[in-house]
């Protein structure tokens, strides 16, 4: 029997912290729904912090245990989460039903992507949760397969408007898996010394206050170290009557106390036990074959059932600790427990069986390769990549042909890459040293190119595609070119717009007039960036109906950066088209990689034209978004786009967060124009707030490196018109010349009219009568009303207003002023507002002369999120169609428009078509 103070304890002792923050959870979940993660180490009490909380709640409790076994078998812990409430896969949209059910193996569908069983999971348990409040205690979230895991956190941070609360633990070792998360995190500390006291003393053990201090000593504090350090003492021991043997400390005890008790049960039982830590079931029915191969039978256990080692559960037996598994199988002799490993694959069937067989192996064994081929072929198939990572590589380990086990390491990085989990680079590096053929080698370095991107390396990603390409062109051009397009797509991310127009040229060279469209397509863009728009748009064309048959989602880079290209080409209009089919086909596949890029890349969009709401809404989703999927340069770009809605705003110290944050993420990177961006940015703030001497201090570095970067394009970081207007207003006239004679040659090469309506407005300023200055105003509002750039007409308006006051024309000032006025309102510009109203009240136009502006637009209020749900309902989209494209639960969404109608004071969806319409921020 097991010592009476092992066994499960109804109470706790200690822990009112956790015990608090735990119960706050779940009595929030009628209303509301949270996460939590508490990690600690082994033994001190989480689990038992988990059976309180599922004791004391009202919650419906769904609960499940993550074991390092099954860390190999896709969506595992998931299904054992969702299978129970199977009713509500009912209630989920048929293209996230249909997907769970693939990855659970409840059909035999492939699925194309992990992210609609993501969102599947959250509706399913949304649905759960409106039927009753629930709890979800997930124990050892590190032990769980990958697959479970990513769906588990998705779910965990898409819970505030779900009646659902989720508790989640970690050990101390895997405490980064938290960390990465951005969920908030608890320690579960050691007990205190009086803690430790009164455990001792619940669990009937009457021990001296000296020897009591000793075990807590050896202990640390750790409750099961404690018991277990103590059960191996007399009575007279505990009493303090006689001597106490040395003891190690924490862990070296637990693992002595466990094997001295392994060691006195019979070989009988202790290979019996062998096999039960070898297996990945605990089940009887899993058990029997495998231990009848072996001729023994369940009974064989009962032995350490008594021992405490093992305890029974409801289907078979399980270790009374998850640590105890790997004490025992480091106990047994390495032919126990190959031979525990062979009986159970030989009981085994599917991927289960390969993996009994690979762990059977000491060396190249072809039908465990085969075994884990097929395993790793059906995880791809259910969209686990991450199992189907690790099935890849241990069939590379056991293959002996060096060239066949550099493509199986290729597959295993391949799908670790798509998977999103931390990518082992080392297992490239190791097929590179195994193979010389070359096509494998360049598809291992276009792999390697595409992680360098990934991570924010596109200069390391440029040097590598290239050299790669290089080694493979006279023997296979096509696969040369496909190597050299994606070094120009890196050299443009690189801001290196030279080493792009030469990669993607030579790729274009290779596969012969009229040109591979893909390379056509990045050809395109790095011509209209280096200034030849023309050109660029021409290439465009030409790849157009290549493109408008592409995969929309395998081909989700090229559509983005020709919707960039079309956007610095001034045709906003198709660059927000192809946008939005990269934004509309990652709703309807649940496929999000390409949300974070292509969302900022829309808030720049709608930056120009004016919808500043909208905007802000796309660049914070997108940064949520590249967060999750650990895009550091997106996380650059989406802060760089907020940064400027923050300096044209006038809120200052956000935009120099947002500036400080980018630059701690990504900046050591040195992603293309990211640095430009971000300290264009600040001047813009710096001449917003009138810090003119700033504005020229972070504009001309901004400048230089413009130049540095040979960008001819002056849309694609629009600033050079800030520095001019900056110079002029801190006296330095000559300088400011010489930026404006810039722009106007940059106008006249590209064609474009930001740079015509712009370096007018600035000779405009530098006009030395009204008369000069009037034709060039005119000749930049002509220019600013052929494209719908507000803000820029607006401050062409105000400077006209300034001017003509300057030449004693306050009256002929009035007008552009009062127009400049309205729209800065209608912007939100409330610093410009400012600027302009103080104008017109010099002009003589004093407030009572006019309307005083009611203050912010309601639709102003709206969150980012609020407004993301305003607008697909406002495209004519259901809740449930809303919730697919918004990546949430359709509770979210009725929870979000709950909160706009009143906060817009509508009643109706017509009414807030009619609201957002009005706003300019309806699609």
């Amino acid at each position: 029997m097991a010592a009476p103070w092992l066994r499960p304890s109804p109470g706790i002792v200690g822990r009112e912290r956790e015990k608090r923050l735990l119960a706050s959870l779940s009595g929030a979940a009628p209303d509301r729904g949270a996460a939590l993660m508490l990690w600690g180490e082994p033994g001190v009490g989480k689990t038992s912090l988990l059976d309180d909380s599922a004791h004391h709640t009202d919650c419906r409790v769904l609960r499940i245990q993550g074991a390092e076994s099954e860390a190999i078998l896709p969506y595992a812990a998931l299904a054992d989460l969702l299978l129970p409430i199977q009713q509500y896969f009912a209630e989920i949209p048929k293209v996230q039903r249909e997907a769970l059910e693939a990855c659970l193996a409840l059909s035999g569908k492939p699925s194309v992507s992990p992210y609609p069983a993501c969102i599947g999971a959250l509706n399913v348990l949304s649905a759960a949760g409106q039927e009753r409040p629930t709890l979800l205690l997930a124990d050892d979230l590190h032990w769980m397969d990958p697959s479970s895991q990513q769906a588990l956190l998705f779910v965990a941070r898409r819970l505030s408007s779900e009646r659902l609360a989720i508790v989640l633990t970690l050990r101390e070792e895997h405490r980064e898996l938290g960390a990465r998360s951005g969920l908030p995190m608890v320690e579960v500390p050691p007990l205190s010394r009086a803690e430790c006291a009164e455990l001792l003393a619940v669990r009937n053990l009457d021990v001296a206050p000296s020897v009591c201090d000793r075990l807590v000593e050896i202990s640390g504090g750790n409750p099961l170290a404690l018991l277990e350090a103590a059960s191996g003492l007399s009575t007279a021991q505990l009493r303090g009557g006689q001597p106490m043997p040395h003891l190690p400390s924490l862990g070296c005890e637990l693992e002595r106390a466990w094997s001295l008790r392994i060691g006195l049960l019979s070989a009988e039982t202790r290979k019996a036990l062998t096999l039960l830590a070898a297996s990945h079931s605990s089940t009887a029915g899993a058990l029997q074959p495998a231990l009848a191969i072996q001729g023994l039978p369940l009974a064989a256990l009962s032995p350490a059932e008594q021992a405490g080692l093992v305890i029974q559960t409801v289907d078979g037996l399980e270790f009374c600790h998850p640590v105890l598994r790997a004490v025992a199988l480091r106990q047994a002799p390495l032919e126990q427990r190959l031979g525990a490993f062979r009986a159970l694959a030989e009981a085994s069937s599917g991927t289960l069986r390969a993996w009994y067989m690979a762990a059977a192996s000491t060396g190249p064994d072809e039908e465990a390769v085969r075994a884990l081929v097929e395993a790793a072929t059906e995880a791809r198939h259910r969209s686990a990549f991450g199992e189907s990572a690790v099935a890849w590589r241990r069939a590379a380990e056991l293959t002996s042909q060096p060239d066949l086990r550099a493509e199986r390491l290729h597959q295993a990085a391949a799908d670790a890459f798509i998977g999103g989990a931390s990518f082992r680079m080392a297992w490239c590096d190791e097929a590179l040293h195994l193979t010389e053929d070359l096509r494998t080698r360049s598809d291992i370095e276009l792999l390697r190119g595409r992680v360098h991107i990934w991570q924010g390396e596109p200069s390391e990603a440029h040097r590598l595609l290239v050299e790669a390409a290089e080694l493979i062109r006279g023997k296979d051009p096509a696969r040369a070119s496909v190597l050299l397009a994606e070094a120009a797509s890196a050299a443009v991310m690189a801001a290196r717009i030279g080493a792009a127009a030469e990669a993607a040229e030579e790729a274009a060279a290779l596969v012969g007039a009229p040109g591979d469209w893909i390379s056509t397509v990045i050809l395109g863009l790095v011509r209209i960036m280096q200034g030849s728009v023309s050109e660029g748009k021409s290439l465009l064309r030409a790849a157009a109906p290549a493109l408008a048959s592409a995969d929309p989602i395998r081909h989700q880079q090229l559509l983005i950066l020709s919707a960039q290209a079309w956007n610095t080409a001034e045709d906003r209009r198709e660059g927000a088209r192809l946008l939005d089919v990269v934004i509309k086909a990652a709703a309807q596949h649940s496929a999000p990689a390409a949300l974070a890029p292509a969302l900022a890349m829309r808030s720049e969009l709608e930056t120009w034209a004016g919808r500043w709401s909208a905007a802000y809404a796309d660049a914070e989703e997108s940064l949520r978004w590249s967060e999750e999927l650990r895009q550091i340069s997106c996380i650059g770009y989406s802060l760089a786009c907020l940064a400027r809605l923050d300096a044209v705003r006038g809120q200052l110290a956000d935009c120099e967060e947002r500036v400080d944050r980018a630059r701690a993420e990504a900046g050591s990177h040195h992603i293309g124009c990211l640095e430009t961006y971000l300290t264009s940015a600040l001047g813009l703030a710096a001449l917003t707030r009138g810090d003119h001497a700033m504005a020229v201090e972070q504009l001309e570095k901004a400048f230089d490196e413009t130049h540095r970067a040979e960008l001819g394009n002056p849309i694609v970081v629009p600033f050079a018109a800030d520095l001019a207007e900056a110079q002029i207003r801190t006296g330095n006239i000559s300088r400011a010349v010489e930026v404006v004679s810039w722009l106007e040659e940059r106008a006249r090469g590209t064609g474009l009219a930001w740079p015509v309506a712009t370096s007018a407005r600035c000779r405009g300023l530098l006009a030395q009568t009204a008369e000069e200055a009037e034709t060039h105003f005119k000749a930049a509002v002509c220019t600013h009303e052929l494209t719908d750039v507000p803000f820029e007409h607006a401050r062409t308006l105000l400077c006209r207003g300034e001017v003509l006051r300057r030449f004693r024309q306050p009256t002929a000032a009035r007008e552009p002023l009062l127009a400049a006025l309205k729209m800065f309102e209608s912007l939100g510009a409330g610093p410009w507002v400012r600027r302009a109203s103080v104008e017109l009240a010099a002009a003589g136009m004093l407030p009572g002369n006019r309307r005083v502006p009611s203050g912010p637009r309601l639709v102003d209020r709206l969150t980012s999120q609020e407004l993301q749900v305003a607008r697909a309902v406002a495209r004519g989209l259901s809740n449930t169609e809303a919730a697919v494209s918004l990546f949430v639960s359709r509770k979210t969404v009725e929870a979000h428009l709950t909160r706009v109608y009143r906060k817009l004071s509508v009643r109706s969806r017509t009414e807030l078509t009619r609201a957002l319409t009005e706003a300019g921020l309806a699609n």
